[in-house]
């Protein structure tokens, strides 16, 4: 399948490279921490096979098998990313700039560069996929999201070269052979790292080419290198298995299926997770509204799902298949996360890249014939009005204006609602697209260019439904992140290398439920930790005021509150030390020499 490289190099420009931006920017969140320790703990420790469980330094990471940690541990690990946020999430953003390629390819097959560029503007500006748990953090969904567009696109190629027009091609055979082994490394790339998320892959694959005579065929006579695919697999995946389970024994299976797996299909691990088995679909709406892309999205589906029962199409089979399995099987569990949906999110941003694509082809083509038919009125009806307005300056003129109208519904569009104004008075505004394109069909045809001014007027009434403006959004989100917890505590680290030994550490008056794993992340080497059976004012008093036991002190905010209320210096009006606020109402005190990591730290943070 040939792509148009002009258009690639558009997707890559637009969507891929924007991935990069600040991304080594904000603090690791949530999840986030959990596999950023662990990645750090297979630098520490060495032990490959076995990464550590974040908060537990020595405890065994069993919850998935340990592929991602060692794609980002091993580039650094050699010095080939730096050891920070950028180097830990790198391999996200190269994932999910790899899956837009994939989706805009998939696009391409189905209705041209057009439909595959809408579907994967559509995806970038679906807010959660790339800030919440998505392709720029270092979790595991960017490795999942692209095994799905990935695999699914090589299946479509094996179709493609098994059961389509290029069968008769001399390398079908062997071309058709290289993709199935392609699609058998994504489930690999999927299952390895976040294990029976990935089951879904050939569950629709499987499916789509059952319900298809031809695509059946197909799979008796290719049935030998699927055979071989599978062994592939099998001979990439179990090892790690097999050590494990020999390592751990019951305890693997323990976690991985049984609490992973099963608790969380079947009853919860957070009740926070606890959803209505519409959760999924009730929140891709919204999702997709907060972006603009409902109208297409849902019209694009109706349009997609007519077009694939009418034409038996394979592509169309799969695109549907993918949307409705997956995310009705996973209805089915009781927990439930956004973040889960996300390999089932391409599928509806086609069915978007398929209307847009099916408008801009179909209606120039009755509007020409509309203002032809108007042309041809005029000549019988005004024929003088008509002759005058095909002189070659008044025609020039006419075409200007239109082309005028067509430049000021795309700034529109791009730019925003534009206005002009000269000593206080309005002398030109335009605040959408339905005038300055009216203009240009009114221009156009007394111009007599109606054929080509109704494809530049259909191509801006297209543009107009797409979320562009939540593509500046998103850009705009790029740069806007913040690292106090990093900031701070490199700074702690700083001032405690200066001071004399010994480390006087960190001192903790939190309860567990404030100690989330981002802090436990950032704070960890600020070594050792003291924290005391209950909450104490004296042990508070002494950290903060004397000068040979001052240390960071990191304290939930109302505990400090009621310090300050309390009988001790601090309610006599001594001036409270420097300090940084994090989340949760977790508060970071710096007393003494500390005080200059406040000012440091407040650029990624608030500073009281």
């Amino acid at each position: 399948m040939s792509i148009s490289r002009r258009w690639l190099a558009l997707v890559v420009a637009l969507f891929c490279l924007p991935l990069f931006v600040d991304l080594g920017r904000a603090d690791v969140q949530d999840d986030e921490a959990i596999y950023s320790f662990g990645v750090d703990r297979l630098l520490e420790s060495g032990d490959w096979l076995a990464p550590k469980s974040s908060p537990h330094e020595d405890a065994a990471f069993l919850e998935k098998p340990p592929l991602k940690f060692w794609i980002v541990g091993l580039p650094i690990q050699f010095g080939l990313l730096p050891h920070n946020e950028f180097g830990l999430r790198f391999w996200d953003a190269l994932f999910g700039g790899l899956a837009f390629l994939y989706v805009f390819a998939v696009g391409s097959r189905l209705a041209g560069p057009v439909c595959g560029g809408v579907a994967v503007l559509i995806l970038f500006v679906h807010f959660p996929l790339l800030f919440d748990h998505g392709l720029r953090t270092n979790n595991m969904e960017a490795a999942l999201f692209l095994s799905y567009c990935g695999g699914l696109f090589h299946v479509l190629e094996w179709g493609r070269l098994t059961s389509g027009a290029d069968r008769a091609r001399p390398d079908a055979a062997t071309a058709g052979g290289r993709h199935a082994v392609a699609a058998g490394l994504y489930f690999v790339l999927g299952f390895m790292t976040k294990f029976v998320a990935a089951a879904f892959l050939p569950l629709v694959a499987g499916a789509a080419v059952l319900l298809l005579p031809a695509y059946r065929a197909a799979l008796w006579r290719e049935w030998r290198v699927w055979a071989k695919v599978g062994a592939l697999i099998v001979a990439l995946a179990a090892p790690w298995f097999v050590y494990a389970h020999l390592r751990f024994g019951s305890d693997l299976w323990q976690v991985i299926l049984g609490e992973h797996v099963y608790t969380r299909f079947t009853a919860y691990l957070d009740p926070e997770h606890l959803h209505p088995w519409y959760y999924y679909p009730s929140e891709m709406y919204q999702r997709f509204t907060d972006s603009g892309a409902e109208v297409l999205v849902i019209g694009g589906l109706l349009l997609l799902t007519v077009q694939a029962i009418r034409r038996r199409s394979f592509d169309g089979t799969v695109i549907l298949l993918w949307l409705l399995v997956p995310p009705f099987l996973i209805s089915l569990g009781t927990s439930k996360l956004y973040h889960y949906a996300y390999p089932f999110l391409p599928p509806l941003a086609l069915a978007g890249g398929y209307l847009a694509s099916f408008i801009l082809a179909l209606a120039p083509v009755p509007l020409s014939r509309a203002w032809l038919a108007l042309d041809a009125f005029a000549d019988k009806t005004m024929p003088r009005f008509v002759a005058a307005f095909r002189r070659p300056a008044v025609r020039a003129l006419c075409l200007t204006l239109a082309v005028a109208s067509i430049a000021v519904a795309v700034v529109t569009l791009v730019v925003g609602p534009i206005r002009i104004t000269m000593r206080g008075t309005d002398v030109f505004r335009s605040s959408g697209v339905f005038r300055p394109s009216v203009s240009a069909i009114l221009f156009g045809v007394l111009a007599g260019a109606g054929h080509g001014a109704s494809r530049a007027v259909v191509a801006v009434l297209v543009a107009s439904m797409l979320p562009l403006p939540a593509y500046r959004v998103s850009l705009t989100r790029l740069g806007a992140g913040q690292a106090p917890k990093r900031d701070a505590s490199d700074c702690v680290r700083r001032v405690e290398a200066a001071l004399p030994p010994p480390a006087r550490g960190l001192y903790l008056d939190l309860p567990d439920r404030a100690i989330g794993h981002p802090l436990n992340y950032y704070f960890r080497r600020v070594r050792p930790w003291t924290r005391p059976a209950e909450s104490s004012a004296a042990s508070l008093e002494r950290y903060l005021y004397d000068p040979a036991e001052r240390r960071p002190i990191l304290v939930w905010g109302p505990t400090y509150q009621a310090f300050r209320r309390g009988p001790g210096p601090a309610a006599a009006h001594v001036p409270s030390p420097a300090m940084v606020a994090f989340d949760h109402d977790v508060l970071l005190l710096l007393p003494g020499p500390y005080a200059v990591c406040g000012a440091d730290a407040a650029v990624g943070g608030e500073t009281r």
